[in-house]
C-alpha cells in the first residue's frame, strides 16, 4: 500500500519535519556515498512569497541534511520553460541559489538522448543528470495548473527537458488528455526515488504562475509521487479520478489514486473554497472535445495591457509563434494558438488572462 505523510508547518519547524521524514523513510542509508539530484520547481524568476517555486527554506534544509549524510555529490537544479531564461537569475530571485550553497548547477548544459515509450515520440533530449543520478528527490509545489488542473510530482518531472524543447512538446498533442499522457510518458523516463511537496505557500486559481498564493502550511511526502499527487488533489477539493494525469498513471500501475487505498500518516483536511481552474459543465465539454476536429475546444489568451510591461517573454516562449506584437503589445493569433498556456506560465507580471471557455466562445462570435 502506498503511504503519504502530511505534516503541519505552523506547529512544527521545517527542520524537525524533515528530520522525521528522513528517519521514517531511512533516507540516510539510501543517499550515503551516492550522487543525489534535488529537483525543485524553478518555473521562473519569482520571489518565494508568490508561491510559484519551491520554498528555498525547504531546499536549504534538505541540502544541509544530505551533506551530513555524506552524499558523494549533491546537485540542485531544474530546467525552466525557455532557453531565454537565465538559470542563475532564476535561482537567485527565488532564493534557491543561496539556499543551495555550492550545490546549484545549470543542468541544461549537459544533455543525453533517451528512448521514450510513447505514441507521440520515440526519443527525447533530457538533462544528463537525470540519467546519472543515483537518487532523485523531487520537490514539487502544491499548485493548480490552467491546462491539466494540478502541478505536482508528475508534472514537476517535466523539468527533465531543457529550455525551449519543453514548450515544443505541447505541439505534439491535441487534447488535454493527450498532453497528460505525454507527461506520464516523460515521468516514466526516470521516476524519482522520493518526493517532498512544498505545500507551505500553495497556489489556487489559474496556476501555475499567476494564480493566487494561499497559505496551506503543510509538507507532504511519499516515495510514490502518484499517491502524493492524489492526496494533494483531495486537499484541493477535487477527485483524483477526475485528473487525467492521475488516471493514466494508475492505469499503468505507477501508484494508487483511490485515497481509501492509501495509508495516510497525518491529518488530511479538505481546504474550504479552494479555487481550481476549469469547473462547470462547459469545461467538461471542452475537455473531451477533440481540438483537431472541433477547434472550439481551444481558448485564446488575452493580454491585460494595464499589467503588460512589454517584456515579450510570452512571444519568446510560444512554441507555435502564435504570440505576435500588435500595436506595441503582444497578441495571440487564434489560428496558431494551441492553448498550451506557456505564455501565462512565463509572464512575470500576470498580464495574461485565460478566459473561460464560455467567454472565449463569446469572443469568437465577436470576431476577436
Amino acid at each position: 500500500m502506498n503511504k503519504v505523510l502530511i505534516r503541519d508547518t505552523s506547529v512544527n519547524t521545517i527542520s524537525s519535519i524533515l528530520e522525521e521524514i528522513f528517519d521514517k523513510y531511512q533516507i540516510e542509508s539510501k543517499v550515503k556515498n551516492k550522487k543525489v539530484l534535488v529537483k525543485p520547481n524553478l518555473l521562473g524568476a519569482f520571489s518565494p512569497e508568490r508561491g510559484v517555486t519551491t520554498d528555498p527554506r525547504l531546499v536549504g534544509e534538505i541540502v544541509q541534511r544530505l551533506k551530513r549524510y555524506k552524499a558523494k555529490e549533491i546537485i540542485v537544479g531544474d530546467n525552466s520553460g525557455s532557453i531565454h531564461f537565465n538559470p542563475l537569475k532564476i535561482a537567485r530571485e527565488t532564493g534557491i541559489l543561496e539556499a543551495s550553497g555550492d550545490c546549484f548547477q545549470n543542468i541544461a548544459g549537459e544533455v543525453a538522448e533517451v528512448q521514450v515509450r510513447s505514441k507521440y515520440l520515440n526519443k527525447l533530449i533530457i538533462s544528463k543528470v537525470f540519467t546519472d543520478a543515483d537518487y532523485i528527490i523531487n520537490l514539487p509545489k502544491f499548485k493548480t495548473h490552467g491546462l491539466v488542473k494540478i502541478t505536482g510530482a508528475i508534472k514537476n518531472m517535466f523539468g527533465m527537458i531543457p529550455g525551449g524543447k519543453k514548450a515544443q512538446l505541447h505541439t505534439l498533442t491535441h487534447s488535454i488528455r493527450e498532453f497528460a499522457e505525454l507527461l506520464v510518458d516523460i515521468y516514466q523516463i526516470r521516476i524519482p526515488d522520493f518526493n517532498i511537496m512544498d505545500a507551505i505557500i500553495g497556489m489556487e486559481g489559474n496556476g501555475p504562475t499567476n494564480g493566487k498564493p494561499r497559505m496551506i502550511n503543510q509538507i507532504i511526502c511519499s516515495d510514490n509521487g502518484v499517491a502524493m499527487d492524489a492526496i494533494m488533489t483531495t486537499i484541493m477539493g477535487l477527485k483524483p479520478s477526475s485528473i487525467e494525469m492521475l488516471q493514466i498513471a494508475q492505469q499503468r500501475g505507477l501508484g494508487e489514486i483511490d485515497i481509501s487505498n492509501i495509508e495516510i500518516d497525518g491529518k488530511l483536511e479538505i481546504i474550504k473554497d479552494f479555487k481550481v481552474p476549469g469547473k462547470g459543465i462547459l469545461h467538461e465539454i471542452r475537455r473531451y472535445a477533440t481540438p483537431y476536429v472541433f477547434n472550439y475546444a481551444k481558448v485564446k489568451p488575452i493580454i491585460d495591457i494595464r499589467k503588460c510591461q512589454r517584456c515579450y517573454q510570452c512571444i519568446k516562449v510560444c512554441p507555435t509563434e502564435a504570440m505576435q506584437v500588435k500595436n506595441s503589445f503582444p497578441e495571440a493569433n487564434r489560428q496558431k494558438c494551441v492553448s498550451c498556456f506557456c505564455c501565462d506560465e512565463h509572464c512575470p507580471y500576470g498580464a495574461i488572462i485565460l478566459p473561460s471557455w464560455t467567454i472565449d466562445l463569446i469572443n469568437r462570435i465577436r470576431g476577436r
